[in-house]
């Protein structure tokens, strides 16, 4: 009976998803401005309640992983702050209003983007076995998730880039930090599944994809 209920609460969750990005395409892609404008406030919410499902299937909840969530959180927001103040990590950009409530200037959703990236890919990619091929391979899909993002998000007043070009320094701080990250994860976690934080991870790239194929 537990193992029903817990198969059903799965494919209706996975409904869920599903349909919210739809809908945030639809809205995106097929309203006017000013309604499109209305599907855009929604943004911080659709983070932060796919980051909830994300993290309701995870199984093995303890101390130090509950710290390593802590510590990605922060330390994604903060590097954001650092280089928004300074240019010198990203290159030179500012968020818009899209993305939210801000702190020092940065959006705090953006905290919550770079854990729900780090975790979802962190585990898709569990089962390799080496800790080194594994940050390897999660940083390089890390930044190929953001190749798709960064045209969207210029165009959704997510953050905008001095003179609208994507500086290269930005893919590889994206890559080399993000390395860090999954190294530090998988050291401190071992090897963490979730199929759900997968289905995200898909919905993410088809997300992004289909809007830069709609949007370009």
């Amino acid at each position: 009976m537990i193992l029903f209920l817990k198969n059903n609460w799965f494919r209706i969750s996975v409904f869920n998803i599903i349909v919210i990005y739809i809908v945030g395409i639809c809205g995106i892609c097929c309203t006017n401005q000013e309604e499109q404008k209305l599907f855009l406030q929604l943004t911080p919410i659709n983070l932060l309640v796919t980051t909830v499902y994300a993290f309701v299937f995870h199984k093995n909840w303890n101390f130090k992983f509950v710290c390593s969530l802590i510590f990605i959180f922060l330390f994604g927001f903060f590097i954001e702050v650092i280089g928004v103040k300074t240019q010198a990590v990203f290159g030179t950009y500012n968020y818009g209003k899209t993305l939210g409530f801000k702190v020092f200037d940065v959006p705090l959703m953006m905290g919550f983007n770079w854990l729900l990236l780090i975790y979802c890919i962190a585990t898709s990619l569990s089962k390799i076995p080496s800790v080194f091929v594994f940050s390897f391979c999660a940083a390089l899909l890390m930044t190929l998730l953001d190749f798709l993002i960064e045209p969207i998000a210029i165009k959704l007043d997510f953050w905008q880039w001095q003179n609208g070009i994507i500086p290269i320094q930005n893919y590889i701080a994206w890559f080399v930090l993000s390395l860090c990250l999954f190294y530090l994860f998988r050291f401190i976690n071992g090897k963490v599944e979730n199929k759900f934080a997968t289905i995200i991870l898909i919905i993410q790239f088809l997300f992004f994809g289909i809007l830069n194929f709609v949007l370009k």
